[in-house]
C-alpha cells in the first residue's frame, strides 16, 4: 500500500513549527499513528461478557495517502468477527495539530455511498481517489488526543459537543485510549447539558487488541 510514513505526515504538519515544544509534540504523536495502525478485535471481552452486551468486532485500521481529504488520513472499518463479509461500519479519519500544536485532533467521516467502497480494504489503492464529495462529516464532536500516563487518550471538546447538541438534538460523544496494543472505545449519549444519565454504561465501552500491523493488498 502506498502511503507516507507517520514521520512524513507530521514533518507536514510541523512546517510553521520549530520550537523545541513542537518537537516534543511532534515525537509524541508520531508514536500514536504509528501505533494506531493495525488488525484488532475484542474476542477476549465478548468471550467473558456474561450479559452478551458486548458483540464479538474485528476492527481494521489502515493509514491512507488522499491529500485530497488531508495531510493525515485513516480508514476505519468493522466487521463481525466470525463474519468478514457483515460489515458494520466504515469511517474516514482525518488528523490535525490544533493551533498550538500541543493536541491531535480526530474527525471522523462516513461515505455517502457506502456500497461503493464496501472492498475498500482489500484494495486500498482505490481509497487514494476519495474526494470531499464522498464523505459525510459526522454529526458531533472530534476527539482531541494528548498523551496520558499509559500512553494516548482522546475526549470530546465538552463545549463544541453542548453547542451542537442544543442546534441538532442528541449527539454521540466518543473517547479512545491507545495503551499499547489495546485500543479501547467508548461511545455515549450527549445533550444540550452534556453527557445523559445512564448513558456511559459499561457496554458502551469496548476494549480492542491489536493483532497485527495494517492490512497489505495482496
Amino acid at each position: 500500500m502506498t502511503s507516507l510514513p507517520p514521520a512524513a505526515w507530521l514533518a507536514l504538519l510541523l512546517l510553521a513549527g520549530c520550537s523545541t515544544q513542537a518537537t516534543k509534540h511532534e515525537k509524541e504523536f508520531d508514536k500514536l499513528l504509528q501505533g494506531l495502525p493495525g488488525q484488532y478485535d475484542n474476542r477476549a471481552q465478548a468471550k467473558t461478557d456474561a450479559s452478551g452486551q458486548h458483540a464479538a468486532v474485528a476492527l481494521v485500521i489502515n493509514p491512507v495517502n488522499a491529500l485530497a481529504i488531508g495531510k493525515v488520513v485513516m480508514f476505519e472499518r468493522e466487521t463481525a468477527i466470525d463474519d468478514p463479509r457483515r460489515i458494520l461500519a466504515q469511517h474516514i479519519w482525518t488528523f490535525e495539530l490544533d493551533k498550538k500544536n500541543e493536541h491531535l485532533v480526530q474527525s471522523v467521516y462516513v461515505f455517502k455511498e457506502p456500497l461503493r467502497w464496501l472492498h475498500a480494504v482489500d484494495d486500498p489503492y482505490v481509497l487514494q481517489s476519495v474526494l470531499p464529495d464522498d464523505l459525510s462529516g459526522l454529526s458531533g464532536c472530534k476527539l482531541i488526543w494528548s498523551k496520558s500516563d499509559y500512553g494516548f487518550a482522546a475526549t470530546t471538546n465538552a463545549r463544541d459537543c453542548r453547542a451542537s447538541a442544543g442546534a441538532e438534538g442528541l449527539l454521540i460523544e466518543q473517547s479512545a485510549e491507545l495503551r499499547g496494543s489495546d485500543l479501547l472505545l467508548n461511545e455515549q449519549l450527549s445533550g444540550p447539558g452534556g453527557t445523559l444519565e445512564g448513558s456511559a454504561d459499561a457496554a458502551s465501552a469496548y476494549r480492542f487488541e491489536r493483532r497485527s500491523g495494517p492490512s497489505q493488498k495482496r
